[in-house]
Protein backbone atom coordinates (compact mmCIF):
# COMPACT_ATOMS: atom_id res chain seq x y z
CA UNK A 1 0.00 0.00 0.00
CA UNK A 2 1.50 3.16 -0.91
CA UNK A 3 2.27 5.73 2.22
CA UNK A 4 -0.04 9.04 1.91
CA UNK A 5 2.62 12.27 1.98
CA UNK A 6 2.80 13.62 5.51
CA UNK A 7 1.15 17.11 4.61
CA UNK A 8 -1.72 15.41 3.03
CA UNK A 9 -2.70 13.44 6.49
CA UNK A 10 -2.22 16.57 8.33
CA UNK A 11 -4.84 18.39 6.45
CA UNK A 12 -7.19 15.58 6.64
CA UNK A 13 -6.93 15.53 10.24
CA UNK A 14 -7.78 19.04 10.06
CA UNK A 15 -10.88 18.91 8.44
CA UNK A 16 -11.92 16.21 10.34
CA UNK A 17 -11.12 18.37 13.11
CA UNK A 18 -13.41 21.08 11.82
CA UNK A 19 -16.08 18.72 10.69
CA UNK A 20 -16.39 17.11 14.63
CA UNK A 21 -16.14 20.58 16.02
CA UNK A 22 -19.00 22.37 13.47
CA UNK A 23 -21.37 18.90 14.50
CA UNK A 24 -20.42 19.62 18.10
CA UNK A 25 -21.66 23.13 17.55
CA UNK A 26 -24.64 22.62 15.65
CA UNK A 27 -25.81 20.05 17.93
CA UNK A 28 -25.38 23.01 20.96
CA UNK A 29 -27.54 25.23 19.06
CA UNK A 30 -30.13 23.03 17.67
CA UNK A 31 -34.05 22.87 19.33
CA UNK A 32 -34.36 20.32 21.79
CA UNK A 33 -37.14 18.94 22.28
CA UNK A 34 -39.43 17.78 25.46
CA UNK A 35 -39.50 14.24 26.94
CA UNK A 36 -42.63 13.76 25.11
CA UNK A 37 -40.82 15.01 21.60
CA UNK A 38 -42.90 18.01 21.26
CA UNK A 39 -40.41 21.21 20.80
CA UNK A 40 -40.49 23.47 23.16
CA UNK A 41 -43.35 25.65 23.10
CA UNK A 42 -44.91 24.17 20.01
CA UNK A 43 -47.45 22.08 19.00
CA UNK A 44 -46.75 18.93 17.75
CA UNK A 45 -47.23 18.35 13.87
CA UNK A 46 -50.68 17.77 12.77
CA UNK A 47 -51.64 17.52 17.12
CA UNK A 48 -53.18 19.92 19.81
CA UNK A 49 -51.55 21.86 21.51
CA UNK A 50 -50.06 20.81 25.13
CA UNK A 51 -53.18 21.56 27.83
CA UNK A 52 -53.08 24.23 30.11
CA UNK A 53 -52.22 23.89 33.61
CA UNK A 54 -53.49 26.75 35.59
CA UNK A 55 -53.83 30.05 34.57
CA UNK A 56 -50.76 31.59 32.40
CA UNK A 57 -49.86 35.17 31.31
CA UNK A 58 -50.40 36.38 27.75
CA UNK A 59 -49.90 40.03 26.06
CA UNK A 60 -46.36 41.88 25.89
CA UNK A 61 -46.87 43.45 29.35
CA UNK A 62 -45.60 42.91 32.74
CA UNK A 63 -46.04 39.06 33.68
CA UNK A 64 -44.76 37.74 37.39
CA UNK A 65 -45.95 35.37 40.24
CA UNK A 66 -44.69 36.86 44.00
CA UNK A 67 -46.19 36.19 46.97
CA UNK A 68 -49.12 38.55 48.18
CA UNK A 69 -48.39 40.84 50.90
CA UNK A 70 -51.34 43.09 51.51
CA UNK A 71 -54.83 43.95 51.00
CA UNK A 72 -55.32 47.34 50.94
CA UNK A 73 -58.86 47.42 49.80
CA UNK A 74 -61.54 44.95 47.47
CA UNK A 75 -59.71 46.21 44.21
CA UNK A 76 -56.16 47.08 45.42
CA UNK A 77 -53.55 44.83 46.75
CA UNK A 78 -49.90 44.67 47.11
CA UNK A 79 -48.08 41.58 45.28
CA UNK A 80 -44.40 41.27 46.38
CA UNK A 81 -43.44 45.32 46.36
CA UNK A 82 -45.62 45.81 43.34
CA UNK A 83 -48.95 47.78 44.10
CA UNK A 84 -51.58 46.54 41.86
CA UNK A 85 -54.94 47.94 40.77
CA UNK A 86 -57.39 44.96 39.37
CA UNK A 87 -58.54 46.07 36.07
CA UNK A 88 -61.87 46.34 34.60
CA UNK A 89 -63.34 46.17 38.69
CA UNK A 90 -63.63 48.90 41.32
CA UNK A 91 -65.33 48.11 44.78
CA UNK A 92 -66.58 50.25 47.26
CA UNK A 93 -63.76 52.60 48.53
CA UNK A 94 -63.40 53.00 52.78
CA UNK A 95 -66.82 54.75 54.36
CA UNK A 96 -68.69 53.63 51.53
CA UNK A 97 -71.33 50.66 51.65
CA UNK A 98 -69.61 47.43 50.79
CA UNK A 99 -66.20 48.13 51.37
CA UNK A 100 -65.40 45.53 54.05
CA UNK A 101 -67.61 42.94 52.18
CA UNK A 102 -65.31 43.44 49.66
CA UNK A 103 -61.51 43.86 51.10
CA UNK A 104 -62.46 40.50 53.09
CA UNK A 105 -63.89 39.07 49.97
CA UNK A 106 -60.21 39.88 48.33
CA UNK A 107 -58.61 38.80 51.85
CA UNK A 108 -59.86 35.51 51.60
CA UNK A 109 -59.67 34.88 47.79
CA UNK A 110 -55.75 36.15 47.69
CA UNK A 111 -54.48 35.75 51.67
CA UNK A 112 -51.40 37.51 52.49
CA UNK A 113 -48.61 34.99 51.46
CA UNK A 114 -50.29 33.25 49.16
CA UNK A 115 -48.33 32.97 45.47
CA UNK A 116 -50.35 35.43 42.67
CA UNK A 117 -49.53 35.35 38.72
CA UNK A 118 -49.96 38.47 38.16
CA UNK A 119 -50.54 39.70 34.22
CA UNK A 120 -50.78 43.29 33.34
CA UNK A 121 -52.95 45.01 31.11
CA UNK A 122 -51.31 45.38 28.08
CA UNK A 123 -53.83 48.42 26.89
CA UNK A 124 -53.10 50.24 30.82
CA UNK A 125 -49.18 49.71 31.51
CA UNK A 126 -49.21 53.63 32.18
CA UNK A 127 -50.97 52.24 35.42
CA UNK A 128 -52.77 54.16 37.70
CA UNK A 129 -51.83 56.21 40.43
CA UNK A 130 -48.62 54.43 40.80
CA UNK A 131 -50.29 51.03 40.83
CA UNK A 132 -50.04 48.44 37.30
CA UNK A 133 -53.27 47.76 36.62
CA UNK A 134 -53.67 44.17 36.20
CA UNK A 135 -55.40 40.73 36.37
CA UNK A 136 -54.61 38.75 39.31
CA UNK A 137 -54.72 35.28 40.01
CA UNK A 138 -54.68 33.24 43.60
CA UNK A 139 -54.83 30.05 43.87
CA UNK A 140 -56.09 29.32 40.33
CA UNK A 141 -58.56 32.20 40.65
CA UNK A 142 -58.92 34.88 38.58
CA UNK A 143 -59.82 37.53 41.17
CA UNK A 144 -60.96 40.17 38.94
CA UNK A 145 -63.72 37.83 37.81
CA UNK A 146 -64.54 36.43 40.96
CA UNK A 147 -64.88 39.93 42.66
CA UNK A 148 -67.40 40.72 39.39
CA UNK A 149 -69.57 37.38 39.81
CA UNK A 150 -69.85 37.64 43.68
CA UNK A 151 -71.15 41.63 43.39
CA UNK A 152 -68.48 42.58 45.63
CA UNK A 153 -67.60 45.22 42.62
CA UNK A 154 -68.82 46.36 39.56
CA UNK A 155 -67.32 47.10 35.90
CA UNK A 156 -65.52 49.73 35.10
CA UNK A 157 -66.92 49.88 31.39
CA UNK A 158 -65.00 52.82 30.37
CA UNK A 159 -61.74 50.86 30.07
CA UNK A 160 -63.33 48.11 27.99
CA UNK A 161 -62.41 49.78 24.95
CA UNK A 162 -58.20 49.71 26.12
CA UNK A 163 -58.02 46.44 27.91
CA UNK A 164 -57.13 43.00 26.98
CA UNK A 165 -59.22 41.42 29.02
CA UNK A 166 -62.62 42.63 27.44
CA UNK A 167 -63.40 40.33 25.17
CA UNK A 168 -63.01 37.86 28.29
CA UNK A 169 -66.21 36.48 29.33
CA UNK A 170 -66.11 37.01 32.88
CA UNK A 171 -65.48 40.79 32.53
CA UNK A 172 -68.86 41.66 30.96
CA UNK A 173 -67.78 44.05 28.69
CA UNK A 174 -70.47 45.10 25.62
Amino acid sequence: MPRMPRGSAVVIIAILGIVIVAAISFNSFAPRSSPSGNSPGGNPPGGNPPPVIGPQCRGTAACFTDAVTHIVDGDTLDVGSTRIRLTLVNSPEVGQPGYAEAKEFTNRTCPVGTQALVDEDDGQTGGSYGRMVALVYCQGTNLNGELLRSGNAVLVPDFCAVSEFADDAWTGCP
